[in-house]
Order: C-alpha cells, then structure tokens, then sequence
C-alpha cells in the first residue's frame, strides 16, 4: 500500500540555516505519527511543507497523491483533506466556540449548518467544551482555546491532521484530554504531531526524533 504521505530526502534553507537537511517519512493511512525535538529543530519546517505553507528546496514530498514539489499545486484538494491545528490557535475572537468549529465545515466543505453543528457538538463534548459553546475565545484559557482547535480540525473530517506543539502552552489536565481526544481518532485518520514535549508519544504508532534538521526514526 502506498503511504498517505510520503518525504524523501526534504532539504530547507532560511538564508545560512538549514530547517531540513534530508528528511525522510512515510505516513500510512491511519498512522499517529509523533515527531519529537527541541525548538528549531526543523519539525514545524516539515508539517508547514506538508501543508503547503512552506515549499521545500529539493526532495519528494507527495500527500494523498499530490505532488507538493510540483509548480501548480491543487490547493483546494489539499484544503479539503489536510486540517492543521497551530500553536497559536488561531481562533477568530468575533464568533463562538461553536460557531468557530462549525464555520469552515459550512463555508469550504459546503455542509448544511444543522449537520456541522450536531458534528461540532460532538467534538465539542469530547474535549469537554460542551458549556462553552456560547463563549467567546477571550472567555476561554489557553487550554480551552487549543481544545476549540482541535474539534475545529476534527470537524473538517481531514484524512490528515497536522498538529503544530498542540500542548506545549497548556496545563497537564488539558493535555490529558488533547491526547484522549486523538488516540481515540480510529476511522483512518492519519495524524502528525510535532512537539518537545515527551508526553505526547503517549498516542504515537511510530515515533521520529528531529535535531538541526536531521530526522532518526526511534521507535
């Protein structure tokens, strides 16, 4: 079976430094894949490549059988089955926690209001969010605003979802229920997760180490 995403030999330069320098993986359908190293370590690098925020210098990147290194990219196709969750949540501070996880469902993927809504609940209640669905992100702690990002991304039914330190800025208790919420991701969702944080390995299929761009499969 061919991977679902699949890196051969990604080199990255930002001027003198080297994010990447030849980085290799494959991700199977439905694999967790969990890369641990230190900041700058060139693991944010990777999945903005696999996402198609960052455009590798050389190498062979292909997800879900698009050609990333290719001139024109189908952005669209890759919008509609890549979900990413960032560090900084990215939530927009004018909608609810509600209408923040159901709006992307409704406007890109086209889902009628009241079936994104019963989805959004679900995934709400799930990162144990059901009393905040009327809040607004400036109501909510850190942890609660990343905990809106992930039902957000889970609410997008991605076959990929790219996790950029998802708990680096949030407490133990919060962490806990990120990682319950994705280990129990078991309908062929394949998921990168990229953090310093040893905790995190807790969810992983297979596991990388990255450090000065240079990546090593572990375990």
């Amino acid at each position: 079976m061919e991977p679902l995403i699949s890196a051969k030999d990604l080199k990255k330069n930002f001027g003198k430094v080297e994010a990447l320098k030849g980085v290799s993986l494959d991700v199977a359908e439905g694999e967790k894949v969990v890369v641990i190293g230190p900041s700058g370590s060139g693991k944010s690098v990777l999945i903005r490549s696999i996402n198609g925020l960052e455009r590798p210098d050389s190498g062979e990147l292909t997800v879900n059988g698009i050609d990333m290194m290719a001139k024109k990219v189908n952005t669209r196709k890759l919008a509609s089955e890549v979900a990413m969750v960032f560090q900084g949540y990215n939530l927009y501070p004018h909608k609810t926690v509600l209408e923040n996880v159901t709006f992307a469902p409704t406007k890109v993927l086209k889902v009628p209001k009241a079936e994104a809504e019963e989805a959004g609940r679900a995934y709400l209640e799930r990162v144990g969010l059901t009393s905040k669905l009327d809040k607004y992100p400036d109501q909510l702690s850190g942890g609660q605003q990343q905990r809106v990002a992930i039902a957000r991304a889970l609410n997008m039914h991605p076959k990929i979802m790219l996790l950029d330190e998802p708990t680096s800025n949030v407490d133990s208790i919060n962490e806990g229920i990120i990682l319950k919420a994705l280990k129990e991701q078991k309908n062929k969702k394949s998921i990168i997760l990229v953090s310093h944080r040893e905790s995190t390995m807790a969810i992983a299929d297979r596991i990388y180490k990255v450090d000065g761009g240079v990546m090593t499969e572990e375990a």
